[in-house]
């Protein structure tokens, strides 16, 4: 797996939120149907001017991000899934599909998110997304406990990115961010 180092600082993400049970994770990928649904198709497919909503998310590129908050103390992204993503736990995220927060309104139905500002881990990751979730468990599994270098920010979120349209491809580029 590629990886970089870069730097955020007092970046906020703007972004569409849905409330998700941990006992549903497939829900993440239905909530990125609507996003289709909402913004994709509408503005780049079908040419529509963009109402206030969808004008905000191409603005501000909702649709780099994916990103889980939550509530729990102490919280550690990198072992949360394998704690607490499991079919007897009705206990909730927030899952939020967003951009870098580059100004103007904040429409109802979004939100701005602060994170972490200093240093991220940005992994890159090989596949498209069809290999995502593979390679997000290596990522957890294998590649980070071979690299104790990296430790994770204590109350941080690990972020998810995007950057292309063409998800099908193998060359989709794609991966996950982890501050440090």
């Amino acid at each position: 797996m590629r990886h970089e180092i870069i730097e955020l600082n007092d970046v906020r993400i703007i972004g569409m939120a849905k409330e998700i049970t941990f006992n549903n994770p497939a829900a993440c990928q239905e909530f990125w149907g609507e996003y289709v649904e909402r913004i994709v198709k509408p503005v780049y497919l079908e040419g529509k001017e963009p109402d206030e909503f969808q004008k905000a998310a191409v603005e501000n590129g909702v649709g780099e991000f994916g990103l889980c908050t939550c509530d729990i103390q102490s919280h550690n992204c990198g072992t949360c899934g394998a704690v607490n993503f499991c079919p007897g736990n009705a206990g909730t995220f927030t899952y939020v599909i967003g951009g870098t927060y580059r100004g103007g309104d904040v429409p109802e139905g979004m939100r701005l998110y602060p994170i972490h500002s200093g240093r991220w881990l940005k992994m890159h990751f090989e596949g498209g997304m069809a290999a995502f979730q593979q390679q997000y468990k290596s990522f957890h599994d294998e590649w980070l406990p071979q690299h104790p270098e990296f430790k994770c920010a204590s109350d941080a979120q690990f972020m998810e990115w995007y950057d292309g349209t063409d998800i099908t491809s193998p060359d989709y580029k794609c991966g996950i961010m982890m501050p440090l």
